[in-house]
């Protein structure tokens, strides 16, 4: 579905991710995992065309995305989630998440709401508030259902627990588990691992730009290096 070979993600003179190698499988979960600074953030950014990456391939569905505008490889069906959110803060819940479904036609649109309301219901109660007024957890809910009003065949997520508490990150990793059990794709990046391990199938365990560790999310989690790093072992 996804294949990453040699990526190289710059910024100016400094590069943030030195010649990886990735791949995610259709309805396949899989993380990349690391301290802050590892180049995770990087990683998407570069797949999604948002920084400056060469790579031997990057491709999704076969198709070439290098040198593609981020529009046409969004149109694609990669759904991103940054790191931040990015949300419109004068705009309302219901008025955001109809941003992301703007392609579809009226009843699409709507049957695509009901949809995302039905995930999260704290959305649904709260349609008519205003972004800004959200909570964090709230707001990363906001964040995801944008993405999924145009349904996605692969997600790109970028530190969902990031500022969340522990029952709010509950929240969000529960739709998130739904969705992969519906078959949705995902690349997650995360520096909470014991949640991003918990979620993925796969899992990568990147390092100053670089990849140390990859495998069943079981073998990475048994590894000492991660259990002494990430885990508390």
């Amino acid at each position: 579905m996804l294949l990453v070979r040699n990526l190289h993600v710059s910024y100016r003179t400094a590069e943030a991710v030195h010649g990886i190698d990735l791949r995610v499988r259709a309805g396949e979960a899989v993380a990349v995992v690391g301290s802050n600074g590892a180049g995770k953030s990087s990683t998407l950014r570069g797949i999604m065309g948002l920084a400056s990456a060469l790579a031997d391939e990057i491709s999704f569905q076969g198709g070439d995305l290098r040198r593609m505008p981020t529009y046409r490889i969004a149109r694609l069906g990669l759904g991103f989630v940054p790191e931040g959110r990015e949300l419109f803060p004068g705009l309302n819940v219901a008025e955001e998440l109809l941003l992301g479904g703007r392609l579809l036609r009226g009843p699409q649109r709507r049957q695509k709401l009901d949809e995302v309301f039905a995930l999260f219901p704290r959305l649904a109660e709260r349609r008519k508030q205003i972004c800004r007024t959200l909570s964090g957890g709230e707001q990363q809910m906001l964040a995801l259902g944008r993405v999924l009003m145009s349904s996605p065949r692969l997600l790109l997520l970028d530190e969902p627990s990031l500022g969340l508490s522990p029952l709010l990150q509950d929240a969000v990793f529960g739709a998130l588990r739904h969705l992969r059990d519906g078959g949705l794709a995902m690349l997650l990046v995360e520096q909470n691992v014991h949640r991003a391990l918990a979620l993925c199938e796969r899992a990568y365990v990147l390092e100053l730009g670089l990849i140390t560790r990859a495998g069943p999310s079981g073998d990475v989690r048994a590894d000492p290096q991660v259990q002494k790093a990430y885990l508390g072992g």
